[in-house]
C-alpha cells in the first residue's frame, strides 16, 4: 500500500465533518460557473442518465462500475441505495476506494480487484446499469471489441461510455467481418516494467498502446456486440468537457418489429457512416438556398390566374 493511502486514515480521524470532507478536503483544479469541477459534472450527468432511463428506481438497481478508480461513482450509487460492484485493477486505487466507502458508511458496495478485460456473467452476474467511464480509450484493438462483448454480456439494461474519440487522422482496423476506424495512442513506453506501469495510475493497466475509435466506429461497435440503440448525451451539460470526449448511452434491448413495413425486420441495419455523403450535406441551408427554393416554389405555384401579377413581384423583397 502506498504512503498516501496509509496516511489517509490518520488524516480522516483528525478532521471532523461530512464523509465528503473527510475523504479529500477542498477540491483543486478548474471549475465551471456553478463551482463544479469536471468530475462533479460527469457524476451529475451519469446519475441523471441512469435515473431517467432505467426501468426501476435507483434503490432497486444493480450497478457495475468498471475501472472504478477511487470509487466516487460506485459510492454515489450505493448512497442512492443501489447494489453496486466496483472493479478496479490497481491495488492503490482499491485501497482508497475502501477508505472512502467506509467514511461514507455505505454497505451495498462490493469492491473487487480484477482486470475488467476478464469480465464474465458467470462470475459477476447481470446488471441493470454498467458504467464504463474513462476506460475504453485505454484499451488496445481488438481487445476493446472483446471488452465491449463482455459488457454486452453482463448488461441487462443500459451502459454508459464516457470516452475519448478520434476526431482527426483515421487508421482502419478489422475484426472479423467488421471494419472500424480510429487511431493508436501511446500508453506506456515499451521498455516500462510492470512496476512502472502499475504506478502510472492515469494510463492503461499493462498494454503499451490503446485505440481511440471514431464516433461512428464506436457506435457501430456497440451495435455489433448487441446493443439495440445508442445515444449521445449532452444534457446535463459538462461545460469543461473537451471536444474529443463524449458520453454515449447504449441500451440492451430487443429489436422492435415494424408492422407497417413488412420485411423491414429482415433487412440489415447498415452502418453509421464515417463521412456523410454530399447529397446529405446539401440538405443543410447554404447561402442562397432559401432564394433558390423561393423561386422554385413560386414557379411551381404559378398559374394563368396569377400570371398577370407575377412580373410585378420582387424576389428581393419580403412579402
Amino acid at each position: 500500500m502506498s504512503d498516501d493511502v496509509r496516511a489517509e486514515p490518520d488524516a480522516r480521524s483528525e478532521r471532523s465533518g461530512s464523509p465528503s470532507e473527510s475523504t479529500g478536503g477542498p477540491r483543486k483544479g478548474p471549475t465551471t460557473q456553478d463551482g463544479l469541477v469536471p468530475a462533479d459534472e460527469r457524476l451529475r450527468r451519469t446519475v441523471q442518465v441512469v435515473a431517467d432511463l432505467s426501468s426501476k428506481p435507483l434503490d432497486q438497481l444493480r450497478v457495475l462500475d468498471l475501472a472504478c478508480y477511487e470509487g466516487q461513482f460506485a459510492i454515489e450509487f450505493a448512497l442512492h441505495g443501489a447494489d453496486v460492484v466496483g472493479i478496479e485493477g490497481r491495488e492503490a486505487n482499491i485501497a482508497k476506494a475502501r477508505i472512502r466507502a467506509e467514511a461514507h458508511g455505505v454497505e451495498r458496495l462490493d469492491l473487487v480487484r480484477a482486470d475488467v478485460r476478464d469480465l464474465t456473467r458467470a462470475q459477476f452476474g447481470g446488471f441493470d446499469a454498467v458504467l464504463c467511464l474513462g476506460l475504453l480509450y485505454h484499451l488496445d484493438f481488438p481487445e476493446a471489441i472483446r471488452f465491449l462483448e463482455h459488457v454486452g454480456e453482463v448488461c441487462d439494461g443500459l451502459a454508459i461510455f464516457d470516452t475519448h474519440v478520434n476526431l482527426g487522422w483515421r487508421h482502419r482496423v478489422r475484426d472479423g467481418a467488421h471494419t472500424y476506424s480510429g487511431r493508436p495512442y501511446i500508453e506506456h513506453s515499451a521498455r516500462a516494467d510492470a512496476a512502472e506501469r502499475e504506478r502510472s495510475r492515469w494510463a492503461s493497466l499493462d498494454n503499451s498502446r490503446s485505440f481511440w475509435f471514431t464516433r461512428a466506429s464506436l457506435m457501430n461497435a456497440l451495435m455489433d456486440v448487441g446493443f439495440t440503440s445508442v445515444y449521445e448525451c449532452e444534457i446535463p451539460p459538462e461545460a469543461a468537457k473537451p471536444a474529443d470526449r463524449r458520453t454515449f448511452v447504449a441500451i440492451k434491448g430487443s429489436r422492435a418489429a415494424v408492422h407497417s413495413s413488412p420485411g423491414s425486420d429482415r433487412q440489415d441495419w447498415g452502418r453509421v457512416p464515417e463521412r456523410r455523403s454530399r447529397a446529405l450535406l446539401l440538405r443543410n441551408h447554404a447561402p442562397g438556398t432559401n432564394l433558390i427554393k423561393r423561386i422554385f416554389l413560386d414557379l411551381r405555384a404559378l398559374s394563368p390566374r396569377t400570371s398577370a401579377g407575377f412580373g410585378r413581384q420582387s424576389y428581393g423583397r419580403r412579402r
